[in-house]
């Protein structure tokens, strides 16, 4: 692999991990979050996102010059107005890259209002439009006509669900930190809203996974020893990973945050695990977008 490769991997990450965590933490608080705790965490949380905001955008902006040395097998042209134009409007990658700046310029935008805090409900439609905007390159768009749209379809429930489950997690973690007047029984409800949420959550994750690989494997078994199976599976060790947690602090912390101290503790020694599994799950995820499964 080339630097530019290794470059374009970077902002894939990214991207990805800034836009999941971006849509999943705004909906966790629409959705699980009290109005008067939710808008506190919100404001604690602004800077953050800003950071988020522009990080997406900037990589967005670094992506076309990326594949534009890869295309061009190096970086003398890949920076030239007429090199870049010509890789926007006469390849595939390129219309489904100024959908994708168009997207994350909407989300940046969304922040700029009233001293840069944007709402929670805003953020969770920008930010799934960025989430849409990622179907339409890589081995989502492998298809044409309906199984194309299928496909694209699928991979956006895979997205918004991930997003759902590993985009809440960190501001779960921050949640478990406030301090009073954050009552223990209004955490402890939320936490229990979100694990048995998650149980529909992360079925979802997990069937239009295995929809995605039929979709670009034509299997639901791999058919070599390909890196891009190796990466995979990999993957599905992270997600097994997590899961496994998930259930742990579902059905064995949650219920004893009532009557055992040590149980908040151990959850939140949980939740970091499954940040930093998710976090691996992401590289792999931005490695395998550009690898060929075949």
């Amino acid at each position: 692999m080339s630097t530019a490769d290794y470059l374009l991997w970077l902002c894939r990450w990214l991207i990805d991990g800034a836009a999941l965590w971006l849509w999943g933490s705004a909906l966790f608080l629409l959705a699980l979050v009290p109005a008067d705790l939710r808008m506190r965490i919100w404001q604690e949380q602004a800077v953050a996102y800003r950071r988020a905001r522009l990080a997406i955008l900037l990589a967005t902006l670094c992506v076309l010059p990326l594949h534009s040395a890869i295309l061009t097998d190096g970086w003398a042209d890949s920076w030239q107005p007429a090199t870049l134009l010509s890789v926007a409007g006469d390849t595939g990658m390129g219309q489904a890259w100024c959908w994708q700046l168009a997207a994350a310029l909407t989300l940046w935008l969304s922040g700029r209002h009233r001293a840069g805090v944007s709402s929670p409900g805003l953020t969770t439609l920008t930010g799934a439009s960025v989430l849409a905007s990622l179907t339409l390159s890589g081995h989502a768009a492998m298809h044409g006509g309906g199984l194309g749209l299928a496909h694209r379809f699928n991979d956006l429930l895979h997205l918004l669900s991930s997003g759902a489950w590993l985009g809440a997690l960190p501001l779960v973690r921050q949640l478990l930190r406030q301090p009073a007047p954050a009552p223990q029984t209004v955490l402890r409800q939320i936490m229990l809203r979100f694990s048995s949420i998650g149980h529909g959550v992360v079925l979802v994750v997990i069937a239009s996974g295995l929809g995605n690989l039929y979709l670009i494997n034509g299997s639901l078994l791999p058919d070599s020893s390909s890196p891009y199976t190796t990466l995979l599976g990999l993957k599905l060790l992270m997600v097994a990973g997590m899961t496994l947690l998930a259930l742990y602090n579902r059905y064995h912390l949650v219920p004893r945050m009532a009557r055992d101290a040590h149980a908040l503790p151990c959850f939140r020694r949980a939740v970091r695990v499954q940040i930093a599994l998710s976090l691996l799950a992401l590289a792999l995820l931005a490695s395998l977008g550009t690898l060929d499964p075949h």
